[in-house]
């Protein structure tokens, strides 16, 4: 892996491009009725392990600095889904063969991930609910914090940016940020639509589940600040019947844990040196998240 001399706060992995295009296409049908392909709900919580903000540029001036606003709908803070499900897009494409972004939108190079999280020409195997969060059970908080960049980022084409938990840019202009802190607890829930066990495995790594190669991931806003660490757990997985009666499985605790671990083990067999590698660089990085 090539050591880019890179501003604090991230940090860049090697991306393994495909050596061809995804070939199989995944019918609406086959979804329910395939009983090679998983469809349920993935339910559990993240914590946060460093002040978390997530905002669409909302803003007001707080003591003369501008101060960024969590989101809100309703009168309700709301993470949207899109969130999630962009960063741990981001952790799927370190951890597997993925083209640049630059061909998202060509018909002809849809690789594993994109044919998961949806293209041009595959619709999304992955719903992620929107977090909605009662302010009276998760306060929020201001915090002093720092302009998010001060410098135009360089593309690092053909590497992959990712946030480090432990380092961080010192930046000059200050901004204030409303954030959920530390040690708060929110609930997720992923709708899996039709994914293979080997595809089921990608997406337990990249959200940092797989029991032996466990990790946080940085989500939100100020990721490259000191802000955005969070640890997923999985509480259960719901797969309801495929003839839609009211009988359905669900896994939890012991037998969860193994299923996750099977399938994390399913896509680790056919995974590429260079994707190990950066794994184990996503993994090292996370150790001290939370003050380990």
């Amino acid at each position: 892996m090539q050591d880019y001399d890179s501003p604090k706060g991230y940090y860049y992995v090697h991306r393994k491009e495909p050596s061809a295009p995804v070939a199989t296409t995944v019918k609406h049908s086959d979804i329910y009725k395939d009983p090679k392909l998983f469809y349920g709900t993935l339910i559990g919580y993240i914590k946060t392990h460093k002040p978390l903000c997530f905002t669409q540029n909302l803003f007001k001036f707080q003591n003369e600095k501008p101060t960024y606003l969590l989101q809100r709908e309703g009168g309700k803070i709301v993470l949207p889904g899109s969130q999630l499900k962009g960063a741990i897009k981001t952790y799927m494409q370190a951890l597997s063969e993925s083209y640049d972004e630059e061909n998202k939108n060509n018909s002809n190079k849809v690789d594993l991930v994109n044919s998961i999280t949806g293209s041009m020409d595959y619709s999304s195997r992955l719903l992620f609910n929107d977090i909605i969060i009662d302010e009276k059970k998760a306060k929020t908080k201001i915090i002093d914090g720092k302009q998010q960049w001060n410098q135009k980022l360089e593309n690092r084409y053909p590497s992959i940016r990712l946030y480090s938990h432990n380092d961080h840019e010192d930046l000059d202009h200050k901004v204030l940020f409303e954030v959920l802190p530390t040690k708060t607890y929110l609930d997720f829930e992923i709708l899996i639509k039709g994914l293979t066990k080997v595809e089921m495995g990608l997406l337990f790594l990249a959200t940092g589940i797989v029991p032996k190669y466990m990790f946080d991931l940085k989500i939100g806003r100020g990721k490259n600040l000191d802000m955005g660490s969070v640890r997923f757990t999985p509480l259960k997985l719901i797969q309801p019947n495929k003839s839609f009666k009211n009988t359905r499985k669900v896994y939890a605790e012991k037998e969860l844990a193994q299923f996750i671990y099977s399938c994390g083990n399913a896509y680790l067999k056919n995974m590429s040196e260079a994707n190990k590698e950066n794994l184990n660089q996503i993994i090292e990085d996370s150790k001290r998240s939370d003050g380990k």
